[in-house]
């Protein structure tokens, strides 16, 4: 008979491990998107979030979001490293940036993430920029 191993879901974000972040729904983003876990990371987007992955239009609702992560992000690896809170609107929206590295199945790049999260810690918006020059991404074509 043969035991099929299950591993509990990493948590390693959602516990605070990114330098200057403190926002459990940010780490939870990074440990759902790590684990392939996309189901769960849409559901931390309101009902309208907004992800904008470079090199794309954006896209809107959860249901977009998700369609676009199982397409595309299969097999990649986020690894924030510090951030910092940019602003917090009257009407108690916050916006964070996160830099880090993203690992992909042929190369790693810089990344910066931009989170906008509303009162009730919804993502309403990430904003994925890489941080590699045209030099470096025309590199990666070959």
């Amino acid at each position: 008979m043969t035991t099929q191993l299950q591993t509990a879901p990493q948590t390693m974000f959602a516990q605070g491990q990114i330098e200057g972040i403190d926002q459990p729904v940010i780490g939870a983003y990074f440990d759902a998107l790590n684990d392939e876990n996309y189901d769960a990371l849409v559901e931390l987007f309101s009902e309208a979030g907004v992800l904008q992955p470079p090199f794309d239009d954006p896209l809107i609702g959860r249901q977009a979001i998700a369609h676009y992560l199982k397409a595309e992000a299969l097999g990649m690896r986020a690894y924030p490293a510090k951030g910092a809170l940019l602003e917090t609107t009257e009407a108690g929206d916050r916006t964070y940036q996160i830099r880090g590295r993203v690992q992909l199945p042929l190369f790693s790049v810089n990344v910066a993430w931009q989170f906008r999260l509303n009162p009730e810690d919804e993502i309403l918006a990430v904003t994925v920029d890489l941080l590699a020059t045209l030099e470096e991404l025309i590199q990666y074509r070959r």
